[in-house]
């Protein structure tokens, strides 16, 4: 008999936990006529986009149900259109309402989507009203030959003021949101851009709640874990082709400093770091130092890519299998965000992890003589 209840008490606790993790997505548009389906879709527009589910959509109506472990980032499209919209997907109930679009709908409910509609009205929203006024004045610059190339410069210098003071915002925002989940999202993001040692700091200022959740304990594993990856180890080594198709390994370079750079033409904080990785390239070639670019671009990018490496004056060696974000490379070093870099010493050992700006300068400084 105690058995039985105990087993009964297990069941009854597991339909209280499944319950507390449920969700329901209610959407509602007044004017949109589009009937078909409506899309629950992990990584929307990314090359590891997933539908998790799908629902009728009928008199501008649709409503998904289920559990949900974990907040997830997460966006409905309707039909195959570029109609959607992002939120974080949490237990309860989730209002989607609008006229005819998605894009401009409202979305309540749920504590996650509370805190990203004051970010993004406090960190986000400056920044992109400046971005947009800034793509018009390219598109305008580009669309009446001759182009100006000094203009179009000042334009690139603008957007990298922006993206500094966006992240200056967004790093204010980790250290007074420590509660918030928007806060970890935000850290992974800027992961790539900052020293292990800040990252980790800011890390631990986190709520225990937000440290917890699965991409909580997946930063912590990483931040601190004594993997193939983390400082002391042994750099994993792999191939891959550079701009003229010739193979390079990261171990022919073993003698020497090595800065092994994940970048990508169109990543916009890597290509505002490029110059400080210039100067010191410059600096340090001539005394046992190098970099190594792999970049995250696509195969039908190349040419940007190539372009990229010219423009920013990138004169050591570049790899990469132009696999977006199944590069290789970054899946061997678990890069999920851009720029990171690794300092490997001639004995092929990781001596530093993202070192940026001032940071990188200080420890080339102390360990090259």
């Amino acid at each position: 008999m105690r058995k039985i209840i105990i087993a009964g008490l297990g069941i009854l606790f597991a339909g209280h936990t499944v319950a507390q993790r449920q969700y329901t997505i209610q959407g509602q548009f007044s004017k949109m006529q589009t009937q078909g389906k409506a899309y629950l879709i992990y990584s929307w527009g990314w090359t590891n986009q997933q539908t998790l589910d799908s629902a009728v959509l009928s008199g501008g109506k649709f409503t998904f149900k289920g559990v949900v472990t974990d907040p997830e980032k997460v966006s409905i499209a309707i039909g195959d259109s570029q109609d959607a919209i992002t939120f974080y997907l949490e237990p309860g109930v989730i209002s989607i309402k609008g006229t005819n679009s998605l894009q401009h709908a409202v979305v309540k409910g749920g504590k996650i989507n509370a805190q990203y509609t004051a970010y993004y009205k406090e960190v986000m929203a400056p920044g992109d009203v400046l971005s947009s006024k800034l793509d018009e004045s390219y598109r305008k610059a580009i669309s009446t030959p001759p182009v100006d190339s000094a203009f179009i410069l000042s334009l690139y210098d603008k957007a990298k003021q922006i993206m500094r003071q966006q992240d200056t915002l967004k790093y204010a925002y980790i250290v007074h949101h420590p509660e918030s989940y928007i806060s970890l999202e935000t850290l992974i993001e800027l992961a790539g851009g900052l020293p292990v040692t800040q990252v980790g700091s800011l890390f631990k200022q986190l709520s225990p709640e937000v440290r917890n959740t699965a991409a909580g304990k997946k930063l912590g594993n990483e931040l601190f874990d004594t993997g193939p990856t983390s400082i002391g180890a042994i750099a994993p080594d792999f191939t891959e082709n550079d701009v003229n198709g010739k193979p390079v390994r990261l171990s022919d370079f073993r003698g020497k400093y090595v800065l092994l750079d994940f970048w990508a033409s169109w990543c916009g904080p890597c290509r505002a770091e490029n110059p400080t990785v210039v100067k010191m390239y410059n600096k340090y070639k001539d005394r046992n130092f190098t970099v190594l670019g792999v970049s995250l671009d696509q195969a039908d990018k190349r040419e940007a890519w190539l372009a990229a490496i010219q423009h920013d004056g990138l004169t050591w060696t570049h790899v990469s299998d132009l696999n977006f974000w199944n590069n290789t490379a970054a899946k061997l070093y678990n890069i999920r965000a851009i720029p990171q870099n690794f300092l490997i010493d001639p004995a092929g050992k990781i001596v530093g992890k993202n070192l940026r700006g001032d940071a990188l300068e200080s420890e080339l400084a102390r360990i090259i003589q």
